[in-house]
């Protein structure tokens, strides 16, 4: 039986912060800044996941519709001229423009799922200040940047940046689908007794969008796809995205698998 291997997440612990006019006092969510840190524009905006770390008004307070936020957390993804904003209710997404020191975001569209209160209160309070001129900066060194947003009104909002798989791997993956079986199996790991492992099969669909037949046989994946939780006795059908780690430690394989999507489960 062919075997496959994952990498574990990249860990990164970063700090929340958050520094702008009518900002939060000195150790709520202020930062210094760094001479190091990236520029502010669309390639260093795209090669990070944005995790909400602080939003404080204008008077240093935290903003209540926006703590759950910090807890799950919420993401700004950026792609070209594309804004995305998850973790919330509803995706949100548009586009966004940068000027001298900000950043213009236009309307924000949505999709339409009705989640519980907290979480449709999170979405529109990300939406009330993200919209029109943000006064922006990037602060911290590449390793660990901070996205710096502050609103007309004075809310600022702070984002730790986590590199996204195609910074971390060097290049933008391939796109498959892995058929991931009920029940987990028994296989041997070194530091884990009695470790139990996914089942996983390569599908493909049409151009029709139909699935095709299984032209693979089940293999065992060593380690968890990241960002994917198994559910022991669910079958499930996952867009994964492929890479290669250039500098894979000496017992694990090249190959790292990263959810994208959950087609079906």
């Amino acid at each position: 039986m062919k075997k496959l291997f994952a990498v574990p997440v990249l860990a990164l612990a970063l700090g929340a912060c958050a520094q702008a006019p009518h900002e939060p006092a000195p150790g709520s969510a202020a930062v210094t800044a760094d001479r190091a840190a990236p520029a502010l524009d669309e390639a260093t905006l795209s090669a990070y996941d944005w995790r909400l770390t602080g939003a404080v008004d204008r008077h240093g307070k935290p903003i209540e519709a926006l703590r759950v936020g910090l807890e799950r957390p919420l993401r700004l993804s950026f792609s070209g001229r594309s804004l995305s904003v998850q973790g919330g209710c509803n995706t949100q997404f548009g586009g966004y423009a940068l000027e001298s020191g900000a950043l213009r975001v236009e309307g924000l569209a949505a999709t339409m799922k009705a989640c519980a209160p907290e979480l449709m209160r999170l979405d529109a309070g990300i939406a009330a200040r993200l919209k029109g001129r943000l006064a922006a900066r990037i602060e911290g060194g590449a390793q660990a940047p901070r996205l710096v947003l502050t609103t007309a009104g004075g809310d600022a909002l702070a984002f730790a940046g986590v590199p996204t798989p195609e910074t971390r791997y060097g290049g933008p993956g391939e796109t498959v689908f892995l058929e991931i079986a009920p029940e987990r199996v028994a296989c041997s790991h070194p530091l884990i007794p009695d470790h139990r492992c996914l089942r996983v099969r390569e599908r493909r669909y049409d151009a029709a969008g139909v699935l095709q037949p299984p032209a693979a046989d089940w293999q065992t994946l060593y380690q968890p796809i990241e960002g994917y939780e198994h559910r022991d006795g669910e079958h499930a059908i996952l867009r994964v995205k492929r890479f290669t780690d250039p500098h894979p430690p000496t017992d694990r394989s090249s190959r790292v698998y990263i959810l994208d999507l959950v087609v079906q489960r």
